[in-house]
């Protein structure tokens, strides 16, 4: 994937904007405004630790507290890791560092495989990050409650795009070890705290959390209002940065990017709050078990380059790997498997609150209501090539795996395999998003009991759902819905059933939103509805008076921040090709030999088909995706059932061919080992790989 950089093009790299439209692989199809320098996101010059060397010796298996753990993380230098041996740690409360483990800045705590070091925390035996976020492990920098910093102005360095900000003092702040939040109050808002209002919509980019109230005229957006947990009172809007270099005279602080959103101005109060970091840490090759401690299983908090990888999370409580406030984390090669909560609370097996940029790539996430969620507004993250599977949630409805979930911007989703995308808008609205390459049914099986006592979902079986309030989305390139559901294109009412979009439904007293379709860009899709690509910008498309009913399905007119006619993907009408990623310049190493890239329009002959025969058969996953007839119990596969253009993702081949895993994820708990799934990874493993094909179930 990304090598590190040498110290030349590391300073290079934070000073570079990230809407530099010359460097974005996304030009020509995504206007600057709307976009963002997403090959940012993630570790800052990529994860550091492969050639770290080891601190003290290796920790043996053991029964007891996580005193031993913790006392060796506190003795490492700088550049080390911890060594866990092969075995099962049972890791009780009552340990004198903390009932759980409490990470160390420079340092990595690793396995010797997620197959083989296996740490079961009783129990208790969490440890609770500030702020409430309890978990088995944990990355905390040295700041209080964000929610309550009362933070400092923000005076000048507004524009979209800029580097260079001014505060009215840097008092705390120091190039290379803090970060900085920036927020500002919603629209008809200012002060600190913010106050007046009402927030009446502007009719386009719209800054928003307030519970909905109607009246003349009508006012806020949110259904349930401000989170209060996760957002600032009437500071829905946030972006978060590493600080390059401060000028303590003049108040000048440099960022390592630019920002993003194009609605920060004065009258708002914008504000600035200080982050001092915990940096450069990460977990490695090993398996956490939170089943029985109620906890998290892994939590950032007040961090920034913290990395998760080739970890498998066994029955997290509320999130199986939560970055909060962090910055330029990375969750990547992961395997995370169901939840001990009970099915209906807010259960997310990847979730960001009030971070930027970081990058979630190449997990597998079995058995959660919701595979990835944002609370806070997630600004700048990546999204990418993830295996979402079986979203239980006991009843007959469609349960998001894809749920931004409080005045999220500027995400990227790239490539995941899911059953779909909801941008809702329960905290407020969401902005400037945008969706390429993924495969993304709008349906689920309800044959083998993920469903509870319900016999099919009839409800929300939808790929792509954007409620009132989801405005300026990119949706680009992907492959969407399934045979026999999808039986319409779009809908504006709110959870309906099979059709291939959503677009600006209202829920309960709040209204239908235009807005959402006229000011959204939809290019290049395959639909089965359709049952061909919709190259739907202006008349000199392929398709137009046919496929597209001569009617454009880009905002070419919309005022402001409207998207031009592409002029990539159509290579039908003489365009160039789509490019095979919005992040990634190159075929990442953990990719191997499949396709690349997976899933489009410009993908032929792929080797996802359909488990044929009627749905919903128990014992059966007819319906589903599969890479061969054997993984369908019988029933057969129809290989033309998405024309040809979805080719299994490395996570969806290390599900279904390394860990046997079954279509509809209802095979329980699997082992996992993310070198035998990606040989051509970086991801560290001590000691040889074990073999393949193991579905036995360990803690």
């Amino acid at each position: 994937m990304r090598r590190r950089p040498s110290l030349i093009f590391f300073l290079l790299f934070l000073c570079c904007p990230n809407h530099s439209p010359a460097q974005q692989l996304w030009a020509g199809i995504i206007d600057p405004a709307r976009g963002s320098n997403w090959q940012s996101a993630g570790v800052v010059g990529g994860i550091p630790s492969s050639s770290w060397t080891q601190c003290g010796s290796m920790i043996a298996a053991y029964d007891g507290n996580t005193n031993a753990i913790n006392n060796a993380i506190a003795a490492c230098g700088a550049n080390q890791y911890v060594q866990l041996g092969a075995g099962t740690f049972n890791l009780t409360s009552g340990g004198s560092t903390s009932n759980g483990i409490k990470m160390k800045g420079n340092v990595v705590l690793r396995g010797m495989g997620a197959n083989q070091t296996f740490l079961v925390f009783a129990s208790g035996a969490y440890d609770g990050c500030s702020g409430g976020y309890g978990t088995a492990v944990c990355f905390q920098g040295s700041g209080a409650y964000w929610v309550s910093d009362s933070g400092v102005s923000w005076t000048a360095g507004y524009a979209q795009g800029t580097t260079q900000i001014t505060l009215a003092n840097t008092t705390g702040i120091i190039a290379g070890s803090t970060a900085i939040g920036l927020d500002q109050c919603s629209d008809g808002y200012s002060g600190m705290p913010c106050s007046s209002g009402p927030e009446v919509d502007n009719g386009n980019y719209f800054n928003c959390n307030r519970a909905w109230v109607a009246g003349t005229p009508n006012t806020g957006c949110a259904i349930n209002g401000p989170d209060a947990s996760n957002q600032r009172p009437s500071r829905p809007q946030n972006e978060l940065f590493l600080v390059t270099a401060v000028n303590s005279a003049t108040g000048g602080v440099t960022l390592n990017g630019s920002i993003r959103s194009p609605d920060w101005n004065s009258a708002r109060t914008p504000n600035a709050w200080v982050i001092p970091l915990i940096q450069n840490a990460g977990v490695e090759n090993l398996s956490i078990d939170t089943s029985a401690s109620a906890s998290r299983g892994i939590v950032s908090y007040y961090a920034a380059n913290i990395w998760v990888r080739g970890v498998r999370v066994v029955k997290p409580y509320y999130a199986g790997i939560f970055f909060v406030v962090t910055a330029h984390a990375q969750a990547e090669s992961n395997y995370i498997y169901g939840t001990s909560g009970a099915p209906g609370a807010d259960i997310f097996g990847l979730n960001s609150t009030a971070s930027s940029d970081c990058l979630f790539q190449n997990n597998i996430v079995q058995d959660e209501q919701v595979s990835t969620g944002n609370e806070g507004a997630d600004t700048g993250s990546v999204y990418s090539y993830n295996l979402f599977i079986n979203n239980y949630n006991g009843n007959d409805g469609i349960y998001p795996a894809i749920f931004p979930h409080a005045g999220d911007r500027y995400q990227l989703y790239e490539g995941n395999v899911a059953n779909s995308y909801y941008g809702e808008n329960y905290h407020g609205p969401k902005m400037m998003n945008t969706l390429f390459r993924n495969f993304l049914t709008g349906w689920e099986s309800c044959a083998n009991g993920q469903c509870g006592t319900h016999t099919a979902k009839a409800s929300a079986t939808t790929p792509v759902r954007m409620v009132e309030g989801s405005r300026y989305h990119n949706i680009i390139g992907n492959v969407l819905g399934m045979p026999t559901v999808s039986i319409a294109y779009k809908t504006s009412s709110g959870f309906a059933s099979g059709a291939i979009y959503e677009i600006g439904s209202g829920n309960g007293s709040i209204p239908h939103d235009p807005i959402v379709g006229t000011s959204s860009s939809f290019w290049g899709n395959y639909d089965i509805y359709t049952g061909a690509t919709r190259w739907c910008g202006n008349s000199a498309d392929s398709g137009w008076s046919t496929t597209c009913a001569s009617m454009s399905e880009v905002p070419t007119s919309f005022t402001p921040y409207g998207n031009a006619a592409p002029t990539k993907g159509d290579t039908g009408a003489g365009q160039a090709a789509m490019p095979a990623s919005f992040y990634l310049s190159s075929k990442p190493s953990w990719w191997g030999s499949m396709p690349w890239p997976a899933i489009g329009p410009d993908v032929t002959s792929g080797n996802v088909g359909q488990c044929s025969g009627t749905l919903n058969v128990s014992g059966r996953f007819n319906g589903l995706p599969a890479t061969s007839a054997s993984q369908c119990a019988g029933s057969g596969l129809t290989a033309s059932a998405w024309g040809g253009h979805v080719n299994a993702i490395p996570a969806m081949i290390c599900f279904l061919n390394v860990m046997g895993g079954v279509p509809d994820g209802t095979n329980g708990v699997l082992r996992f080992n993310a070198s035998s799934c990606y040989p051509g990874s970086t991801v560290g493993s001590a000691g040889p790989a074990p073999p393949t094909n193991l579905t036995a179930i360990i803690q």
